[in-house]
């Protein structure tokens, strides 16, 4: 039988559909992609945003007028009723029971085929927060790229006044080190260059563990001592794990990528006290300038939500002000969505969706002013470049700080590193000169 998927949303949630893949395979079943023919469709969901919702009821429809069994699995899942009427899905599953997705899948299959006529939706969701401890049986031996996520951690305990995360994600879980160290050893050995640490909230990691020591700059320390690795990159973090002895901590790990996702959300300080975010503005521009002091040429990024309920034009311009302040990278611009459950769907003076929307445009006019300051300001240097694709002689990959370098190269050098004299651009990305193989 074939299968499709379809993934919305974070990382967590690609890795989580990589593992779920590996299950149907390892159970014989062919993957196929999601445009063609199949007999099981499965929408890994996202429900971070009302649009989020939406496109995952979008793909629910599209899979189900392509035929076949459609499954609903993920963030989306958590949120529906044992009760609700979900038209267009056949199984419904939990993010807990993503584990176990092949055997309800041909559960609702055998039910299906016994009956021989139409059987009600399987409906397989666990009360997320009554989950205590991480959770995980299978890994994934064999990266499809030279880059690869791993998820260490699951879970927050946070509760932004804006965030449905820790009603559908649950407490945070933490993954035990040695079964990290064992997946990066696999994934490695197939030819994995890179691995990406992700997590629902990897500055929480260990917080829950008897052995209260073990945090994240722990694990990202031992993961560095997997031979062969070449590079690690972090997800999203939350501000407050970036002490200044972590930072130093940190810099001591040649194999990190100074390139850091920093879970921002606003840069003034009275729309940061009504999301429930434990930090100041100015938290943020010391943590940027001590990670500058101890880092080559790091560049930053950040997720940043306009239109808060509440949200002023001087508090925005706060956050605008604090973007040239910071001199990010990339900014990923979010419009505040009401989200069921949260502090802040009730709020007052919610803020108009057509201000809200202007906002959006407004930073993410200013955001591309930086990306290309920071861009042109590489010219002329020597990177590093680990090539994650090459098609002929043109090959392409990252910077350590995640920068994309295009250059010419005769050899096969897919999945390594290679050092490139920047020399132009072209829109977002920097053409090289090879200088040597590493």
């Amino acid at each position: 039988m074939k299968v499709a998927f379809y993934t919305l949303g974070c990382k967590v949630n690609q890795y989580e559909t990589d593992l779920m893949m590996k299950s149907f395979t390892d159970h014989g079943y062919d993957i196929v992609d999601f445009e063609e023919k199949a007999d099981i469709y499965v929408i890994n969901s996202c429900s971070v945003t009302n649009l989020s919702t939406r496109k995952t009821r979008q793909y629910l429809s599209r899979a189900k007028k392509q035929g076949g069994i459609v499954v609903l699995a993920g963030c989306y899942a958590q949120e529906i009723d044992k009760d609700e009427k979900l038209e267009n899905v056949d199984v419904i599953i939990g993010n807990q029971e993503k584990n176990n997705v092949v055997e309800t899948v041909e559960k609702y299959i055998n039910e299906k085929d016994n009956k021989k006529e139409n059987v009600k939706s399987l409906y397989k969701v666990s009360n997320i927060g009554e989950i205590k401890r991480y959770i995980q049986e299978d890994k994934l031996v064999i990266g499809r790229e030279v880059r690869e996520s791993i998820k260490i951690q699951d879970g927050c305990n946070n509760f932004c006044t804006y965030c449905i995360i820790p009603y559908v994600r649950g407490r945070i879980r933490s993954r035990s080190i040695d079964s990290i160290i064992s997946e990066v050893k696999s994934l490695v050995a197939s030819g994995v260059g890179e691995i990406v640490l992700v997590g629902i909230e990897i500055a929480s990691y260990g917080k829950e563990l008897e052995d209260s020591t073990i945090n994240l700059i722990d694990v990202i320390d031992e993961v560095s001592k997997v031979e062969g690795l070449k590079r690690i990159r972090l997800g999203s973090i939350e501000p407050r794990v970036l002490t200044d002895e972590n930072i130093v901590r940190l810099a001591s790990i040649p194999k990190l990528c100074p390139h850091f996702h920093i879970s921002v959300q606003s840069l003034d300080n009275s729309v940061l006290k009504r999301m429930n975010r434990h930090y100041t503005r100015e938290d943020i521009f010391h943590i940027v300038d001590k990670i500058r002091d101890n880092f080559v040429n790091p560049a930053f990024t950040c997720d940043i939500i306009v239109g808060f309920p509440g949200e002023t034009e001087e508090e925005f311009q706060n956050t605008l002000d604090g973007v040239n302040r910071v001199d990010f990278y990339e900014v990923h611009a979010f419009k505040y969505s009401k989200r069921k459950w949260t502090v802040a769907a009730k709020m007052p003076n919610q803020v108009d969706g057509n201000v809200a929307h202007d906002r959006s445009e407004r930073l993410i006019s200013l955001a591309k002013e930086h990306k290309q300051k920071f861009i042109s300001n590489m010219i002329g240097k020597n990177e590093d470049v680990l090539v994650e694709s090459q098609k002929g002689n043109i090959a392409q990959g990252y910077t350590s700080n995640y920068v994309m370098v295009k250059f010419d190269s005769e050899e096969n050098v897919f999945g390594k590193l290679v050092n490139v004299k920047l020399e132009k651009i072209e829109e977002d990305v920097i053409i090289g000169r090879v200088n040597n193989l590493k």
